[in-house]
């Protein structure tokens, strides 16, 4: 029970976050009754290299049935934000 914090609000219902979340860009939020429990949203570029983790061959059978519920196959488009990934596809 001793790492529960609890945040008040201001006059205006605003929350001041802790010093180690303040640089947050986006959090996750989950509702469970009266409580809000936040979660910081960490990006792709902040977790190490993921190079080494094991890839997953599926079955023909399993390719079959996608294909026939997905038939979008258009290529994925890599970009570091929202606007850069809608310059590229309007290449």
């Amino acid at each position: 029970m001793g790492d529960i914090k609890v945040l008040k609000t201001d006059a205006r219902g605003r929350i001041s976050l802790p010093r180690p979340f303040r640089k947050e860009p986006l959090f996750e939020y989950i509702i469970k009754g009266d409580h809000i429990t936040l979660y910081p949203v960490r990006t792709v570029r902040k977790y190490p290299e993921m190079a080494d983790l094991p890839s997953e061959e599926l079955s023909p059978e399993w390719m079959e049935r996608e294909q026939k519920v997905n038939k979008d196959f258009r290529p994925g488009i890599h970009a570091a934000t929202p606007s850069e990934a809608l310059k590229k596809s309007k290449i």
